[in-house]
């Protein structure tokens, strides 16, 4: 009996890394989200699929997956490590940098898509649990499928991938209130639903309190041991280890393992190790969520689409209208221009993984018929398939609106607006500027980038990056850049006569703003070495590490905590 569990188990394991090690290089050379190939192969591969053209026979056994435990158990896992990962990325200074957009922007949203999207499933016959339940649901989109396009195609630094990314950050701490709801809506109780809510909000308050606190006082002394005394094997395991930890302490207070998760990944996004975690824990994280989307894929019945076919797409065509339409009119209230505005609308009008996880989770709680959430599953599949075409047309689109919007041959004329604060400004925006963009957007910084080069200008004008034709030697330039109000400059010019010039002037200006400059020997590390509130940075340390990390250790501050309250009493 144990030998031919443990043979079945190692047979999915096996069969599902054969199925990776073939889809994803495919499907990266189709231009594909590895989320939606996963997630296609389920269908192809689950009951309904290649199994519906065989007569269950061994050929069936060796060329299909039938719904398991174990895969559902490893799909657990994968939404356990996606949750963490989330957590991770949650730092309070991108929070804060981002706070209007993240919570103004990204938290209207969500109500609203959830209110129009939960109003029309009540019209259509829902009751008011499942109402609720899926325009939550609904609500999200694809954090996996769009944040993947915005690392490929380096959008971070462009406004529409700061709007965009804002939105899902909000998304993302939404789904932890969302699955606890789901969770309350799904129990037993012999009482009222009231009374276990309220047992349910206490219980999640002191674990998550034990979870921080007690974590708080062991993990970054843990860390600092393995680090010194541990090879890459040890940091491994223990940052594995808090993962499991984490999330058993949630499970055994009855709360949802992915919320003791996304507690450690909270916890450790303060700590100077939150890079090497996130390189270590992401493979995991792609390969387990691979496996939650086929799961999701298996589960899928094709037979709804012949059933009702005009239904489904017509829910599915109207799902993105009104998505898209809700996220237009918002980004244009939060000040978005026109070409952000559509580019971000497009980009995220489909409904995403937190879907899945919400339809299938009211379905196995008994609040869900399964004609409901079958119906749904497709929905949300339907509109995660049309994402890869979607995101395109969404890039095209802002690219065509922001080149018609702006009049030929005035780079220089557009200046920046006058009320930008705390933004990073890049002198140079070649090769090693662009690269340094777009790590510092995706930590929350917004971006603004002047060159000399008409021609680097225009092409990052083209995909709309918010870069501006000037010299940067000028004072005149420096000051269009509003140097002093600053976070950061980064100066990325190859030539180190040029960069003490540049260095000299931003100094006769503000006198305590931080500079990183890029050096080319250990010579112009030195000559920069003494000099208070400038580090000067080797190319490869430049692209090879989060400036971010550089750029707060500038400002004086110790953890991300005091560079937040610093970012506070500036900003006051």
């Amino acid at each position: 009996m144990k030998e031919s569990l443990l043979v079945e188990v190692f047979w999915h394991a096996g069969f599902f890394l054969v199925l990776s090690a073939l889809i994803i290089p495919i499907l990266r050379y189709l231009k594909i989200p590895p989320a939606l190939g996963y997630l296609l192969a389920g269908i192809a591969l689950g009951p309904q699929g290649i199994a519906t053209f065989t007569d269950h026979s061994a050929v069936m056994g060796l060329t299909s997956l039938q719904d398991s435990a174990h895969i559902k158990i490893l799909a657990e896992l994968g939404i356990v490590l996606l949750l963490f990962v989330v957590g991770l990325e949650l730092t309070p200074r991108r929070l804060w940098q981002m706070r209007s957009l993240v919570f103004g922007l990204g938290g209207a949203q969500v109500i609203i898509s959830a209110s129009v999207i939960g109003g029309i499933a009540y019209y259509w016959g829902n009751n008011i649990q499942v109402s609720v339940l899926l325009g939550l649901g609904l609500a999200l989109s694809s954090t996996a499928i769009v944040t993947q396009w915005l690392h490929e195609k380096k959008l971070f630094v462009t406004h529409a991938g700061r709007a965009s990314f804002s939105i899902l950050l909000l998304q993302d701490l939404a789904v932890i209130p969302i699955l606890l709801l789901l969770t309350i809506l799904s129990a037993e109780t012999d009482g009222g639903v009231l009374e276990f809510a309220a047992t349910s909000l206490v219980k999640m308050s002191i674990t998550a309190l034990i979870i921080y606190f007690g974590g708080r006082v062991v993990l970054k002394p843990l860390f600092s041991f393995a680090n010194r005394h541990g090879g890459a094997e040890v940091f491994m395991a223990l940052s594995l280890l808090v993962i499991v930890a984490s999330a058993s302490v949630a499970a055994l207070a009855g709360l949802s393992m992915a919320l003791g998760a996304f507690i450690a990944g909270l916890l450790l996004a303060d700590t100077e190790y939150r890079h090497e975690i996130s390189s270590l824990v992401i493979p995991f994280k792609s390969m387990l969520l691979g496996i939650f989307f086929l799961s999701f894929g298996m589960g899928i019945d094709l037979s709804f689409i012949a059933e009702k076919p005009f239904w489904l797409f017509s829910s599915v065509i109207g799902l993105v209208i009104i998505k898209a339409a809700i996220i237009y009119g918002l980004c244009r209230l939060w000040g978005q221009s026109n070409a952000v505005s559509v580019e971000s609308a497009i980009l995220l009008a489909q409904a995403g993984e937190f879907g899945l996880l919400v339809v299938s989770g009211a379905m196995a709680g008994g609040l869900m018929d399964e004609s409901v959430s079958q119906f749904m599953l497709l929905n949300v599949g339907i509109t995660m398939m049309l994402a890869p075409l979607m995101a395109p047309l969404a890039r095209q689109a802002g690219m065509y609106l922001e080149n018609k919007d702006r009049e030929d041959g005035s780079l220089s004329a557009q200046k920046p607006d006058e009320d930008t604060a705390h933004h990073a400004v890049i002198l140079g925006f070649g090769r090693v500027g662009k690269a340094v963009a777009n790590d510092l957007s995706g930590e929350g910084f917004e971006i603004l980038g002047f060159d000399s080069n008409v021609d680097i200008v225009s092409r990052a004008r083209k995909t709309c990056s918010p870069v501006y034709l000037g010299d940067v030697t000028r004072r005149a330039t420096l000051n269009a850049a509003q140097i002093e109000k600053a976070a950061c400059i980064i100066i990325t010019i190859g030539d180190i006569e040029t960069t003490r010039e540049i260095v000299k002037k931003a100094r006769e200006i503000c006198k305590n703003t931080p500079i990183v400059v890029r050096a080319h020997n250990q010579g112009e590390v030195e000559f920069f070495e003494n000099t208070p509130h400038i580090e000067a940075l080797s190319e490869d340390r430049v692209l090879g590490q989060s400036l971010s990390d550089t750029v707060l250790k500038l400002m004086g501050a110790n953890s991300t905590d005091d560079a937040s309250e610093k970012l506070v009493e500036a900003a006051e």
